[in-house]
């Protein structure tokens, strides 16, 4: 099998030689939705730039089209994915049900800094109006984003139950909602999927937290204006970095020179 052959078609090869009866189906059908779906690939969005290693440089290459290499969607990713959609859905249920939840998945859009998103939701109740934000969490979440929790824990149970505030990978997302939608307050709903217990967690607005976010947005923008890729962050020593080292343009970027 060739190199080149496209991520969807190498799994659904695989697929064809299983042995199961119905993984083969049911991954196939996640494939199928996967390419059927599209993402906008023209402006930043908050679940990615938040995240505590975005690359600037990254996004740029993304908003000018450049190929993605090496990119492969698994089946367990999918899935994951796919667990958390029902998550979201039945939280949004719920909560319509109840009188609520005012709106579901709210765009979030602003122009000055290029980003384009969705919110789970906007709550409205006796306190007055929130963003909802609703979170699925497992320990490898928990590994993701508080290295410190996960490996201090004996056991997954325990790793949750020392959960006692949002992740900052979450609160920079929310904060940037909330800089969009003009709504300054926002509540977290954390479910942990190994037994569906859940958290909630009420937060205020912190612009601190975004300033820098923002400020990579307009380098993005600058960049795109002069045709120019941001610079590697700071923090990006070569070329072996855990961030580069799965990025889809690590071959492009460290051809080219680390413009100022």
């Amino acid at each position: 099998m060739s190199d080149e052959t496209p991520w969807h078609l190498k799994n659904y090869k695989q697929s064809l030689t299983s042995k199961h009866r119905l993984i083969p189906v049911a991954e196939e059908q996640l494939m199928r939705e996967q390419l059927e779906s599209t993402r906008d690939t023209e402006h930043l969005h908050p679940s990615e730039i938040c995240k505590r290693d975005w690359c600037a440089r990254s996004s740029w290459y993304t908003i000018k089209g450049y190929e993605k290499a090496g990119e492969r969607m698994t089946f367990q990713r999918l899935n994951i994915f796919a667990e958390g959609h029902a998550i979201h859905a039945k939280w949004q249920k719920w909560l319509t049900d109840a009188g609520v939840l005012e709106q579901a998945e709210v765009p979030i859009f602003d122009e000055e800094h290029r980003l384009m998103g969705h919110a789970d939701g906007i709550i409205n109740d006796s306190k007055g109006k929130a963003i909802l934000e609703i979170k699925s969490v497992g320990a490898g979440t928990i590994r993701m984003e508080d290295y410190e929790l996960f490996s201090s824990s004996s056991s997954p149970d325990e790793m949750w139950k020392k959960v006692r505030k949002p992740f900052m990978t979450h609160l920079r997302q929310v904060n940037l909602y909330m800089y969009c939608l003009g709504i300054h307050e926002a509540v977290f709903i954390y479910e942990w999927k190994a037994t569906q217990e859940v958290k909630e967690f009420s937060v205020k607005f912190q612009p601190e937290l975004i300033e820098d976010i923002l400020a990579g947005c307009r380098n993005v923008i600058r960049g795109l204006e002069s045709g120019i890729p941001p610079m590697r962050p700071a923090w990006v020593e070569d070329s072996t970095s855990k961030t580069c080292k799965y990025c889809p343009y690590k071959n492009v970027c460290w051809k080219e020179d680390n413009n100022e």
